[in-house]
C-alpha cells in the first residue's frame, strides 16, 4: 500500500538511484556497436546550415503593402495591359464611327515639267511650248445615307467599347486576385518560417535533456538516438521551410513585376473576419455586377450590334462630292511665268451626286450576315452558362468561405490542446513517467497544428479574395 503512494519526485529519484547503482555494478566486457554522433544540442536554430538560403547569400528583399502589390500588379500585368490597350483600341473605334458621319476632305497638289520642242500632230510641225505645269486642288465628299450602317457600327463601336470595359473590370480582379494569392502565401510561408524555428528550437532543448540523461544514466541510448533524428527532422523542415519561403517571394515579385525578392508586410486588419453574410442579397448583386456575367452581357450587345451591321448592306448608299482646283503653266505656285502668259491660276470646280447599290457580290453579304448571326447566338449562348457558371461559383466559394472561418476555429484549440498535451508529457517525460516516443509525439502534434492554423488563415483570406473576384466588389 505504500507503494501506491508514493508521489512521482519519489519514484523519479529512485529510478535515477537505481539506474546508477546498476551503471556501477561490474559487468563482464562486451564490444559495443558504433553510433553516430548526436548533434550538439547548443546549436542555434537561427545558424543551421542552409547553403543558398542562408540570410548572407539571399538577395535583396523588398517590402511591400498589400495596397502596393495591388497597385503595381495592375500596372505590370501582362494580361492586364493588353486588356487596357484593347480598351484604348475600342475607344478610338468610337471616335471612328462618329467620323462617319464628317465629310471626307482631300488636298492634292502636282507639277511637272519636260521638253520644250514638242511635235503638232495637227500642223505636222515642231513647236515651242511651255513645259512647266503646276495645279492644286481640294475635293470633299459627304455620305448623305448609307442605309442606316453609320447608325448600326456606331451601335457597335459602343457596344465593343462597352465588351472591353468589362473585360478590362474582369481582369481587373483576376490581376488582383492572382496578387492577393501571390501576397498571402508569402505570410503564410514566413509565419512557417517561424512554427519550424520553433520547432527547432523545442527539439533542441528535448535533445539537450535527453542527453544529460543518457550522462546520468537515466534513459537509454536509444533515446538518444530518437532525439537526433528528431532534431535532424527539425533542421530539414526548416530548410524546406525557408526554401518555400523564398520560392513565395520570388513568385510575388513576378506577380507585381519587380526584381528581385518580394516580402510582404504583415497587416492585422486584413484578417478581421466577415459577420454574417446575406447569401440572398450577393446572389442578386453578383447578377448585376460579376465581371464574368457583364462581359458576356456586352458580347451579346456587340454581337447584336454587328449583326444589324452586316443587314444595312442590303440597302442603296447616297453620297455627295464635290472639288475644286486651279492650274497654271508654272513650275512653282512662287516661280514666274513666262512671258506672255498671265501667272494667275485657272479655277475650276465639280459637284456630283452618286446613288450606288449592289446588286450581286458572290454571296459576300449573306456570308457576313450568317457569320455575325452565328456570332450572336454564340454570345446568348454563353451568357446563359456565365449565368450557371456564377450561380455554381457563387454556392462553391460562400461554402469554401464558411468552411475556411470553421477551420480557423477548429485549429486554434486544436493549438491549445496540443500545447497543453506537450506540456503534460514534457513533465512526464521529466519523471520517468513518459517515453521519448509520447514526447515527440506530442511535439509533432504540436508543430502540425500550427502548421495548420496557419494555413487555415491564409486559406480564408484567399477563399474571400475569390469571392470577391467572383462578385465585382470587396466584401
Amino acid at each position: 500500500m505504500m507503494t501506491l503512494t508514493r508521489s512521482l519526485p519519489a519514484l523519479a529519484l529512485g529510478t535515477l538511484l537505481a539506474g546508477a547503482a546498476v551503471a556501477q555494478q561490474p559487468t563482464a566486457p562486451q564490444p559495443k556497436p558504433p553510433t553516430p554522433a548526436a548533434p550538439t544540442p547548443s546549436t542555434a536554430p537561427m545558424t543551421a546550415d542552409t547553403g543558398v538560403l542562408n540570410a548572407a547569400s539571399a538577395p535583396s528583399v523588398r517590402r511591400v503593402t498589400l495596397a502596393e502589390a495591388l497597385q503595381l500588379g495592375r500596372e505590370y500585368n501582362p494580361s492586364q495591359v493588353e486588356a487596357q490597350q484593347n480598351l484604348r483600341v475600342a475607344n478610338m473605334g468610337v471616335t471612328q464611327a462618329w467620323g462617319a458621319y464628317l465629310p471626307t476632305v482631300i488636298g492634292s497638289a502636282t507639277s511637272s515639267t519636260g521638253s520644250s520642242q514638242k511635235f503638232n500632230s495637227g500642223t505636222g510641225q515642231v513647236v515651242t511650248a511651255n513645259p512647266d505645269q503646276s495645279s492644286f486642288g481640294l475635293s470633299a465628299s459627304l455620305n448623305l445615307f448609307t442605309g442606316f450602317q453609320r447608325g448600326a457600327n456606331m451601335r457597335a463601336a459602343n457596344a465593343t467599347r462597352e465588351l472591353n470595359q468589362a473585360a478590362l473590370l474582369q481582369q481587373d480582379y483576376a490581376t488582383d486576385l492572382n496578387t492577393k494569392q501571390a501576397f498571402f502565401n508569402v505570410l503564410a510561408d514566413q509565419e512557417l518560417v517561424g512554427v519550424a524555428q520553433a520547432n527547432l528550437a523545442q527539439n533542441d532543448q528535448q535533445l539537450k535533456l535527453t542527453t544529460e540523461k543518457l550522462r546520468l544514466g537515466a534513459t537509454t541510448r536509444s533515446d538518444s538516438l530518437t532525439a537526433s533524428v528528431s532534431y535532424g527532422t527539425a533542421e530539414v523542415q526548416l530548410i524546406q521551410a525557408r526554401a518555400n519561403a523564398l520560392t513565395a517571394q520570388a513568385d510575388l515579385a513576378r506577380a507585381i513585376g519587380v526584381q528581385g525578392m518580394v516580402a510582404a508586410t504583415p497587416d492585422t486588419t486584413l484578417e478581421i473576419r466577415l459577420t454574417t453574410l446575406d447569401t440572398a442579397a450577393l446572389r442578386r448583386d453578383a447578377e448585376a455586377t460579376a465581371p464574368a456575367v457583364v462581359q458576356s452581357q456586352a458580347a451579346v450587345t456587340a454581337a447584336q450590334a454587328s449583326l444589324s451591321a452586316q443587314r444595312s448592306l442590303y440597302w442603296p448608299t447616297l453620297s455627295l462630292g464635290a472639288s475644286q482646283r486651279w492650274a497654271a503653266q508654272m513650275l512653282f505656285p512662287w516661280s514666274s511665268a513666262p512671258a506672255g502668259i498671265s501667272p494667275s491660276y485657272t479655277g475650276t470646280w465639280s459637284l456630283s451626286l452618286s446613288l450606288n447599290y449592289p446588286l450581286f457580290n458572290g454571296f459576300s453579304r449573306e456570308g457576313q450576315i450568317v457569320t455575325a448571326d452565328a456570332n450572336f447566338k454564340a454570345a446568348q449562348a454563353k451568357l446563359r452558362d456565365a449565368r450557371l457558371a456564377l450561380d455554381a461559383s457563387l454556392t462553391q466559394d460562400m461554402t469554401a468561405l464558411e468552411a475556411a472561418g470553421a477551420q480557423i476555429d477548429v485549429s486554434r484549440t486544436s493549438v491549445a490542446a496540443a500545447q497543453e498535451s506537450l506540456r503534460m508529457q514534457q513533465e512526464r517525460y521529466r519523471l520517468g513517467a513518459a517515453t521519448i516516443v509520447d514526447l515527440l509525439t506530442a511535439e509533432t502534434a504540436l508543430n502540425q497544428a500550427e502548421v495548420t492554423l496557419v494555413q487555415s488563415r491564409y486559406s480564408y483570406l484567399i477563399a474571400r479574395a475569390s469571392l470577391e473576384a467572383l462578385v465585382g466588389h470587396t466584401l
